[in-house]
């Protein structure tokens, strides 16, 4: 029988899997066992919790608010077990360091910048994934690139980059309707694209006074397929100058209007309060608080 203050540890190590990868079929390959297996032993745990740490979401998983909780303690328990198994083993510090990003930053910033600091640090492994934005906690990276308003518990949050909007259209658009940059009450005429909601465009229209709601036009997941839509000429996007003004440079973007629109969230560098940073990872921080500001 188990004891009430030790927790089923091979449960315990499903669920870290399960939330850190995104999904028990991952999981489940990472462990080397089966689907059922790792439902089985969230099952498990679930009981000995008393109450559910993830739940169905379609055909995934997702965590519950007490799962999200759970894990941000669970998730710095392993990273603290495997730095040390991997330092016993190698002898040394691993120099291995893992960068979550949003997909825009690292399109649109990162991979036009790293090469310099890997250039000064050959010693450092990158290793770089997508920051799981619509669930922070789900990252298993070292150091994340996140948008938002800078808080989130348990993390330590270095501004890098405005988040500021701004409108953005292909040059070939902006060719074909001139008169698009000339009065933004004219946009309701114009194909928009909208990044996640139709927050965006409802709070330009209402810094201009312009009367009723923006058309509802394509409706895109995030940025990166936002600014894609637009050099590709579907409509005008509200994009983050701090990112896309170098598509501007390139001739791919043209900008219309100089007015930019602050909504409270930009981007930023962010880790674990708990889990101190290794010397690798605080060279990355360093350069990436740096090279961000003079780029800005």
């Amino acid at each position: 029988m188990i004891e009430r203050d030790e927790p089923p540890l091979t449960s315990v190590r499903a669920f870290e899997a399960v939330a850190r990868l995104g999904g028990a079929t991952a999981a489940a390959r990472e462990l080397g066992v089966s689907p059922s297996a790792i439902s089985h032993q969230l099952a498990v745990l679930d009981d000995f919790m008393g109450q559910p740490l993830t739940r169905r979401q379609g055909r995934g998983l997702v965590l519950t608010d007490a799962g999200r909780e759970y894990f941000r303690s669970v998730r710095t328990a392993f990273a603290v077990l495997r730095g040390a198994t991997d330092q016993l083993r190698e002898g040394s510090r691993s120099t291995q360091v893992r960068l979550g990003v949003i997909p825009l930053f690292a399109r649109a910033w990162l991979f036009r910048h790293i090469h310099e600091f890997l250039d000064r640090n050959p010693d450092i492994d990158l290793n770089i994934s997508y920051t799981h934005h619509r669930n922070y906690v789900s990252d298993s990276a070292d150091l994340s690139v996140r948008f938002g308003e800078g808080s989130w518990k348990g993390y330590k949050a270095h501004r890098i980059l405005s988040g500021a909007i701004a409108l953005y259209c292909s040059r070939a658009f902006l060719a074909r309707h001139r008169e698009a940059a000339t009065d933004p009450k004219l946009l309701q005429n114009y194909a928009l694209i909208h990044d996640q909601d139709f927050g965006g465009w409802q709070q330009w229209w209402d810094l201009h006074n312009v009367e009723g709601e923006p058309s509802t036009g394509l409706l895109v997941e995030d940025g990166n397929l936002a600014l894609q839509a637009a050099l590709d000429g579907l409509g005008i996007a509200l994009l983050r100058p701090s990112l896309v003004d170098v598509f501007v440079d390139e001739g791919g973007l043209s900008r219309l209007f100089d007015h930019q629109l602050e909504d409270g969230r930009d981007y930023y560098l962010c880790h674990l309060v708990e889990q101190p940073l290794s010397e690798a990872e605080e060279r990355l921080v360093s350069w990436l608080i740096d090279r961000c500001r003079h780029s800005s």
